[in-house]
């Protein structure tokens, strides 16, 4: 179900982009709606809070030794109940409070501000089962979070961003494969224009991709470069292309150079889908979907708590903005491109 919505958005993006074609200057409404998308999604990847719910609090507590973990809770009617020296709450994890309640461990001035409102966001520490401590008081009545995953906490937001650079790459090298082909066939110089014009966006993407990548990689493998599978095939894919951009810059003779290109477009893109899909699959890795990591992703994983409602909206929202932003910056390179190459001639 989640790649069928996903790929719908992501379907849906390339149905949009290619509105009035992708020589063909873009109306001024396909520009504010592209803009409007991509700061939707942005707002919405960066504003909601990660939050576990008490069930899942339940479950990872024995493997963070302690630590306070941001949890979303709900507090039925402000009945204050003493045990011992002590004053705590019952709080539920869902709205009904149909599930186990647990007891909140409050002093004096959080419990006031806790009376507040019934829907919180909370920081606590797990005493012992049902029993834990409010350690920070984080939001009131929020109207959207995301999961809470072991060992990700807010670093699962990058998704929104790493992911669609990597699939924006792939879509770029394929459209520079597609006009290389029509190159090669009717010898239209606007082609070749195309073809360069999305290889260059298609390694913009790709670094992208590498450098959100790399920043997650610190803060979670402990380092920026670990030659992890992942990593090491989207380096030799860079290396393929900026040899495609070397290979133009050697020759100058222009039907010779397009010619060459085309042909060149065409064989790197081969290795495109083994680079990306294939190899980091069959290899064993630190990245999420390595071979023998027991899950497919964060994206596709059917895990509990990975991809949630809330951030695959978000996610397919990212998704069809950066890629209508991509056809944007396509255009308007391919147009400028053409220009000068006119105003050369």
């Amino acid at each position: 179900m989640k790649l069928l919505v996903i790929l719908s958005g992501f379907g849906l993006a390339i149905a949009i982009g290619f509105y009035k074609g992708l020589k063909k200057e873009k109306p001024l409404i396909w520009k504010i709606t592209t803009i409007a998308i991509l700061l939707l999604g942005a707002f919405l990847t960066l504003y909601p809070l990660v939050a576990a719910t008490i069930s899942e609090l339940d479950e990872i507590a024995p493997y963070i030794n302690k630590m306070p973990i941001p949890t979303e809770v709900f507090i039925k009617d402000y009945t204050v109940y003493e045990e011992g020296s002590s004053n705590f709450l019952e709080i539920f994890g869902t709205k009904n409070y149909a599930d186990k309640p647990h007891k909140l461990l409050v002093d004096e001035k959080n419990l006031e501000i806790l009376k507040k409102s019934n829907h919180w966001i909370i920081k606590v520490q797990v005493l012992e089962e049902n029993r834990l401590l409010l350690r920070e008081i984080v939001q009131s009545s929020p109207w959207i979070s995301y999961p809470f995953v072991l060992s990700l906490d807010d670093r699962i937001k990058i998704l929104n961003f790493h992911v669609p650079m990597a699939w924006i790459a792939v879509l770029a090298y394929f459209i520079s494969m597609f006009f290389a082909v029509r190159y090669l066939k009717g010898k239209h110089i606007s082609d070749d224009v195309m073809a360069a014009t999305a290889a260059s966006l298609g390694t913009l993407f790709a670094i992208l991709a590498t450098v959100t990548g790399s920043v997650w990689a610190k803060f979670n493998w402990g380092s920026f470069w670990n030659w992890d599978p992942r990593e090491t095939s989207i380096f030799i894919l860079l290396l393929i292309y900026f040899a495609y951009f070397a290979l133009r810059g050697s020759i100058e003779r222009e039907d010779i150079r397009a010619k060459a290109s085309a042909v060149y477009s065409i064989i790197a893109f081969v290795t495109v889908p083994f680079l990306v899909f294939v190899l980091p699959r069959i290899t064993s890795g630190l990245h999420p979907g390595s071979q023998g990591g027991g899950m497919s992703g964060p994206i596709l994983s059917t895990q509990k708590g990975m991809l949630d409602s809330s951030l695959m909206f978000s996610f397919s929202l990212c998704v069809i903005g950066f890629t209508l932003f991509f056809f944007w910056m396509l255009n308007v390179n391919y147009r400028a491109n053409l220009l000068k190459k006119r105003m050369e001639d």
